[in-house]
């Protein structure tokens, strides 16, 4: 009841500012649709397509079942967890929630197991860090990768110290969908033939589909991108100064609050604009939780530790990029990092409907670096596979 009183009131008062300030109001809404549009829209159009396409031909079936021997071995999770782990870090924020949320209501995991899981799958799209942020708000994709390193780490330095502190209780182990060794490869891709058999739609419906159901989530995205500048530009008018960390952009949204730290990188130390890069990612914004909540809203998984998670998350990422900026300049910058002269970052173009920077001459460098770090990562979980098949029970 109290809550319900809370959101009415809230609701009634950002009317009511909106009325007082209605030319405000309207700047700051254009703004989210100019940065929804020009950027967002294109840099994640072509890869939600993409996304769908792996799910409907069984390429994420595979994943998960190459992906099934290290969730038991190292994590303890059944086979199931990798499928939620592959949907949610290919297709970004609330999408591991909906596969956690489903995975709690069959029964396929325990309530502690699905909070572990949930706080795990849930994260930024790889082309929101290399296409939307790398190549157009720093208009430098390595540093895409750089962000993208900081948060993949930071995810499973965090997994790992939970483990440290916290283990799980042993539960009963579901050989269900355990594959022998020698036919891990023909699982994988007898998973993949099931997958798109069961899915039973062909090329051109799953690409009608995928196009209509991929506008559908970026103007659901969109739609929280204008709420979220709304809400940040009316807070920062209406706190005092020394409350203005409280209308950051990026603890509504993770789109607006990375574009804004952005804009700030020639005013303040490169790593640590990263860093809060990384850590507005890892946190997601009010928006991307808000979905998550409501994806496990039938489940008996909570809020709370979610939320911590989230946060610890972020410190995290923070860390890993002050930790990795040296070992970046030294062995991965294409160019020694100079804040003067014709090699000086540029800050991003003005925002406007008709003169935006083009992303797609981005794209096959980004995918490269994608292609090459979850290489890295399925190799690892690979060897690390091996290793404990070898060693004695």
């Amino acid at each position: 009841m109290l809550r319900t009183i809370l959101y009415a009131i809230s609701s009634l008062a950002l009317v009511a500012i909106v009325v007082r300030m209605p030319e405000t109001a309207l700047q700051a809404a254009l703004q989210g649709i100019a940065l929804w549009w020009g950027i967002v829209f294109p840099g994640l159009l072509p890869f939600f397509v993409l996304a769908e396409l792996l799910r409907a031909f069984g390429v994420l079936h595979a994943l998960s079942v190459l992906l099934d021997a290290p969730m038991r071995r190292l994590l303890g999770w059944p086979g199931g967890a990798a499928w939620a782990i592959a949907i949610g870090w290919t297709a970004g924020y609330s999408a591991g929630a909906e596969a956690t949320a489903a995975l709690r209501m069959e029964q396929r995991i325990s309530r502690r197991q699905g909070q572990w899981l949930l706080a795990f799958s849930h994260m930024p799209s790889p082309m929101l860090i290399l296409i939307v942020i790398g190549a157009g708000f720093l208009h430098q994709p390595s540093l895409g990768i750089l962000i993208a390193l900081a948060v993949w780490l930071s995810a499973l330095l965090g997994l790992v110290l939970l483990r440290l502190v916290r283990r799980p209780a042993p539960e009963p182990e579901d050989r269900t969908h355990t594959h022998p060794p020698t036919g891990l490869l023909r699982a994988a891709v007898i998973a993949m033939l099931e997958g798109h058999r069961s899915d039973g739609r062909s090329l051109g419906q799953v690409l009608g589909e995928a196009v209509t159901g991929s506008i559908q989530k970026l103007m659901t995205i969109g739609g929280l991108i204008i709420m979220g500048s709304l809400a940040s530009r009316l807070l920062q008018l209406a706190l005092p100064p020394a409350l203005s960390p409280l209308a950051f952009s990026g603890l509504f949204d993770s789109h607006l609050g990375t574009y804004a730290l952005s804009e700030a990188m020639t005013s303040y130390s490169t790593p640590l604009i990263l860093g809060a890069i990384a850590a507005t990612l890892c946190w997601g914004g009010w928006s991307s939780l808000l979905q998550a909540r409501s994806a496990c809203a039938g489940t008996d998984l909570r809020f709370g530790p979610f939320l911590l998670a989230r946060i610890g998350h972020a410190l995290l990422a923070f860390g890993v990029i002050l930790a990795l900026w040296e070992p970046y300049n030294r062995w991965l910058s294409p160019a020694v990092w100079s804040p003067s002269g014709a090699d000086a970052w540029q800050p991003p173009l003005e925002l406007r409907l008709g003169d935006l920077p083009s992303l797609w001459s981005y794209v096959p460098g980004a995918m490269v670096g994608w292609g090459v770090l979850w290489s890295f990562l399925l190799l690892g979980s690979f060897l690390y596979w091996v290793t404990q098949r070898r060693s004695p029970a």
